[in-house]
């Protein structure tokens, strides 16, 4: 959905009960995107237990919490397990995949590159971006 106005207030239950009736449900991956700015998008991913989201990248910086189930992403050489309620940012073109131990849902947040407010240096994150905060 497009935004044109100054806020925009989701209901991710009542999104993802309309993703999980929708025909592309079927293949055991489904997909609604939320909301498109140029510079901010947000989609709401469904994922039936052991289906997969074969390996790809986004050219922009990625934002991936888990809202559902659990959900396990290969990138950068790593494993990183994400359960309901863990956070995973991704920085720009990194390759990754995506697969759903359990019936799982996903919040996927893009800011494409060249967006306003985001430079070509790296950019800064408060505390050691080597510690999880559990």
């Amino acid at each position: 959905m497009a935004v044109q106005t100054q806020c925009a207030e989701l209901d991710l239950d009542k999104n993802l009960r309309e993703l999980h009736q929708g025909p592309e449900r079927q293949t055991g991956i489904a997909r609604k995107v939320l909301i498109r700015y140029p510079d901010l998008q947000i989609a709401l991913r469904a994922m039936k237990a052991h289906t997969r989201i074969p390996e790809h990248h986004n050219t922009g910086r990625m934002c991936v919490q888990t809202i559902r189930g659990h959900i396990r992403l290969h990138a950068d050489g790593k494993v990183f397990d994400l359960p309901q309620g863990r956070v995973l940012i991704l920085n720009r073109a990194v390759s990754h995949d995506v697969e759903a131990v359990e019936e799982s849902a996903f919040l996927l947040t893009v800011v494409p590159p060249g967006s306003a407010g985001q430079s070509q240096e790296e950019g800064y994150m408060y505390g050691d971006p080597n510690k999880s905060f559990d």
